[in-house]
């Protein structure tokens, strides 16, 4: 714990957690207060006597992590939770639209919009809490939209997702890089429960309904005017890529700097699944590494200070977060990102498990659900085991061997390993499927992606110039089609991919 103490913490908060998690029965707030208060003091007490303090400092993390675990299961008298059955009700539902469009699909041949949505009242007693609404339309409503619907309310679906069930709930899953694997997958069944995920989310319900018994109360309505701002930015990029890229190309750089696959054809979408690089179409923590990287060698060009060009690529990843619509993944990447570049700007050694133990602790804070969130555990995972193997493999390599031999190709190739070895049980665990030509693909395809994120981010700043945006555009087309070539040539191979 003295050598990397933030990891430490982490690891007995998550015990903590866990054990909140599966004695809920057992354990309620009050006595693990009392508990946690008990371990604080003894830690005190016994200070001079540091084994014994030590112990004492450990319970009292786990038991802080088990208290706020069971504290984010306390919901007020009018929670949503509290008032839902099994059954399906229809209600006069009165509320606000707390994020742009999630997602717009064919539902039983209509289009169907999806936006999150804040309850204020059901058949005119006030209700609190967060739930997914879908309105049969292609408009588009805005964040702070306030509705008045007439509708069907009803839980989510709970227990393991089979076949049949997939089609409907497909679009639910795009904010988590590993979600279309899971709605696209060809086995009967995976280990993921719905009505789990959203929960995780505090998100207790789902509401259908169709655009005529939709009322329209007022326009920004209890509004973040910087979110605001960033959606109305986000909207300006969409329009752009969709009105001044072929459509294919510009879905695709929508998908990796937006985070919006909807106009992403599904032969693509398939394509990126099987050659194991799905990961690469949501906004993960390669994309905002990647962004991260883009934004620090941009602003060292203008010449500015370092102090300054740290604290604006950090300002840079928020509003990309907020851009983007704080999807869990981001909100990961961008702290973890934020967490690595502040030891950097300190001066301070940056060890990579403290990092890590940082970022997990920050999120869990916040939310100690997240931890058994499947896209949580995939984007640690995979860092923890990029870090923890890849050392290890080089030492295979000889120092004698040619500089740009071992930099451009055996180290992407390391990496790319270390995190396959880390992800493969997860992945295998939870979505019955494996993908080895992943340890190829990504070492060809992410470099490429790194270039085009660049050119979009130029194309977004210089697209509206006649002569420099077509050449921008032009650019990104022929790289998107190059990278779309070479999923589909990896998708292709024999054994490639595989279900378990």
């Amino acid at each position: 714990m003295n050598k990397r103490p933030l990891a430490a913490i982490c690891i007995f908060f998550i015990i903590g957690i866990f054990l909140a998690a599966y004695l809920s029965n057992l354990l309620k707030f009050t006595p693990v207060f009392i508990l946690f208060l008990t371990f604080i003091l003894s830690t005190i007490i016994f200070l001079k006597f540091l084994k014994i303090s030590k112990i004492f400092l450990y319970l009292s993390i786990i038991s802080l992590g088990s208290l706020l675990y069971l504290n984010s299961n306390i919901f007020p008298p009018d929670h949503i939770s509290r008032f839902l059955g099994k059954d399906k009700v229809k209600a006069e539902i009165t509320g606000i639209i707390k994020s742009p469009i999630e997602t717009r699909v064919a539902y039983y041949g209509k289009v169907n919009s999806k936006y999150i949505f804040e309850l204020e009242s059901i058949d005119g007693l006030r209700i609190t809490g967060l739930a997914l609404i879908r309105i049969q339309t292609e408009k588009d409503y805005q964040y702070g939209d306030r509705l008045f619907v007439k509708g069907v309310i009803k839980r989510p679906f709970a227990g393991v997702i089979a076949r049949r069930e997939r089609s409907e709930r497909r679009s639910n899953f795009r904010k988590e890089k590993i979600s279309s694997i899971t709605s696209q997958s060809r086995n009967d069944k995976v280990n993921f429960d719905y009505r789990k995920y959203l929960e995780n989310q505090n998100i207790f319900a789902i509401i259908n309904v169709s655009e005529k018994n939709v009322i329209f109360l007022e326009h920004n309505y209890k509004v973040n005017n910087i979110l605001r701002f960033a959606y109305f930015v986000r909207d300006k990029f969409k329009n752009q890529f969709l009105e001044k890229m072929p459509l294919e190309s510009g879905a695709f750089l929508r998908a990796i700097l937006l985070g919006d696959r909807s106009e992403l054809p599904k032969r693509l979408q398939e394509s990126f699944r099987n050659s194991g690089t799905m990961h690469i179409l949501a906004i993960s923590g390669l994309n905002v590494a990647l962004l991260a990287g883009a934004f620090l060698f941009l602003f060292k060009l203008l010449r500015l200070k370092r102090e300054i060009y740290y604290i604006l690529t950090m300002l840079s990843l928020i509003f990309l977060m907020m851009l983007t619509g704080s999807s869990a993944s981001v909100v990961r990447a961008t702290i973890m990102c934020i967490v690595f570049l502040t030891g950097r700007l300190l001066g301070r050694p940056v060890d990579a498990y403290n990092s890590l133990g940082t970022a997990a602790l920050i999120i869990l804070v916040i939310n100690p659900k997240d931890v058994f969130d499947v896209g949580f555990q995939l984007s640690f995972t995979a860092v923890w085991s990029m870090v923890y193997f890849m050392p290890k493999l080089m030492r295979f390599v000889k120092k004698d061997w040619n500089f740009y031999i071992m930099k451009y190709l055996l180290e992407p190739l390391a990496i790319s390993i270390s995190a396959t070895i880390g992800t493969f049980p997860l992945i295998i665990y939870y979505f019955k499927m494996a993908t080895p030509i992943a340890i190829i693909s990504n070492i060809l395809i992410v470099p490429l992606m790194f270039i085009l994120m660049i050119g979009g981010l130029c194309f977004v700043a210089l697209g509206w110039m006649p002569f420099i945006g077509s050449f921008i555009s032009s650019f990104n087309n022929i790289l998107a089609n190059v990278i779309f070539f070479l999923a589909e040539f990896f998708a292709a191979i024999k054994f490639g991919h595989f279900n378990v």
